[in-house]
């Protein structure tokens, strides 16, 4: 499929979905939305993919939505935002909290790393919040930035960033509007690692290799619905899937398989199956 503003690229069972205006530092659009939703969906319907990553082309991630959509949506006698709040379509069994616009990411079956190269803000700072990894590279920056537009915490925000970085560093960051660095994020919990800027997409490339050839592709989609539906659910609830799940791996390929590659001391042939 061609792509306008984004680009998308397949190779050693990682696809690398690239936000694609580096001039406005891939500033968000409706194009941009509906071309990584699709690329996104490519991915996870693709057996040839394990792990998805999300980053951003020149020096940005995502400066957030685009600020003639902004300024068009405020001169509106009644904004209404058109499209831009409709909720994604998700196929299959997930959720139904995880059939929202951006927090349908939970639902995705495979890892998705946001690869951060450069200031992720506003929008650019949500996106990344429902992916399973945050990659940061050393000159990235964070922002909220929504108090400063008259806005509020968007797109299931207060739900998230607190299980991400704990209330008290949530309610600052999105108080304050304040800009962060990639060491204080790292402190905060916001991202898993903090990388050079040097190569720093091959690294983190490096990393979604090692996991698509070093784990069972099966366990990642059980445990990521685990975690995610988890969140929503009591110990007891939470318990009871699990000794579901467990009866339901020990049947199937992929199990047999982590048991074989370990007693027979070999590289592991996952299936997924």
């Amino acid at each position: 499929m061609t792509y306008e503003q984004i680009t998308y690229e397949s190779r050693d069972r990682v696809a690398t979905i690239t936000l694609s205006r580096p001039d406005k530092l891939n500033a968000w659009t409706q194009k941009m939305d509906e071309e990584v939703g699709t690329a996104i969906r490519a991915a996870a319907a693709d057996d040839s993919v394990r792990v998805i990553i999300l980053t951003g082309a020149g020096k940005g991630f995502c400066a957030g939505a685009d600020m003639t959509l902004l300024s068009a949506i405020s001169q509106e006698s009644q904004p209404r935002a058109g499209r831009f709040l409709v909720d994604n379509e998700v196929n299959g069994d997930a959720h139904p909290d995880f059939r929202r616009k951006h927090a349908w990411l939970l639902s995705v079956p495979k890892p998705i790393i946001a690869a951060i190269n450069g200031p992720a803000v506003g929008l650019g700072f949500i996106i990344p919040l429902y992916c399973d990894f945050r990659f940061a590279s050393e000159k990235a920056r964070f922002s909220v930035i929504f108090s400063k537009r008259g806005l509020v915490a968007e797109y299931g925000l207060a739900w998230i960033l607190p299980r991400i970085v704990g209330t008290g560093n949530a309610i600052e960051l999105m108080f304050t509007s304040k800009m962060v660095d990639a060491a204080e994020a790292l402190r905060m919990g916001l991202v898993t690692r903090v990388l050079p800027e040097e190569n720093f997409l091959p690294a983190v490339q490096e990393v979604a290799r090692e996991m698509a050839a070093n784990v069972s592709p099966r366990s990642l989609q059980v445990m990521k619905r685990q975690i995610y539906t988890g969140l929503l659910k009591n110990l007891g609830e939470a318990y009871d899937e699990a000794l579901e799940e467990m009866r339901g791996s020990f049947g199937t390929e992929d199990f047999k398989e982590g048991v074989a590659h370990f007693i027979e001391k070999r590289a592991a042939a996952f299936t997924g199956r």
